[in-house]
């Protein structure tokens, strides 16, 4: 299987009142350890960002992508990610920028899982998680019909394909504590992180 990953980061960031992705975190930023960590795991990778907007450099092979139409929330960039990807291109693991803590088994874990459906989407505590799943590179249709219907949150592909929820006892061989799912949507969460790996004195 031709594998790809797309790491979205255009989002507005509104709760951490900052660009997340510019985040430090250790010896490098946010964005850039998400690039390092889904890189290792697929290729090619491409960054979706907004128009403008300040990104510090990547690897030399990291496809960088924009979105055509502000505010449209993460499926214009799952579309416009989906769209620069190669034709040969079978499957996605999409995330954010702001999973400090995704593993490079968790992202082959869902890959796996796949196995013939649209999307493999982590669920736990009845909740999805659509921006630690992988996707068929075949929903691209789908999503620019909900686009072009108005619909911006994942969960409306999710509940419109033929999606497999992941329930917890089939990653956590790899992620016992589900760190992967773990993101960071505000201040306190990201002070947490930078504890919790040991960071705190090099934010």
């Amino acid at each position: 299987m031709n594998r790809a990953g797309i790491i979205l980061c255009g989002g507005k960031s509104e709760r951490m009142g900052t660009a997340k992705a510019m985040l430090p975190f250790g010896d490098e930023l946010l964005v850039q350890r998400l690039v390092r960590i889904v890189g290792s795991a697929v290729s090619p990778l491409v960054v979706v960002a907004s128009p403008g907007q300040s990104l510090p450099e990547f690897p030399p092979e990291t496809l960088l992508a924009y979105d055509r139409h502000l505010d449209q929330g993460p499926l214009e960039g799952f579309a416009v990610g989906l769209s620069a990807l190669p034709q040969s291109t079978e499957a996605v693991f999409l995330t954010g920028c702001d999973a400090p803590f995704l593993s490079s088994l968790f992202i082959d874990r869902m890959l796996m899982l796949l196995d013939g459906y649209a999307a493999a989407v982590p669920k736990q505590s009845g909740r999805y998680h659509p921006l630690s799943a992988a996707f068929s590179r075949t929903v691209l249709p789908q999503i620019q019909t909900l686009l072009g219907e108005g619909h911006r949150r994942m969960g409306f592909l999710i509940e419109s394909i033929d999606a497999r929820a992941v329930s917890p006892d089939e990653w956590q061989d790899v992620d016992p504590e589900s760190d992967s799912l773990r993101n960071l949507n505000n201040p306190e969460d990201y002070y947490r992180a930078l504890r919790d790996a040991d960071l705190e004195g090099r934010k």
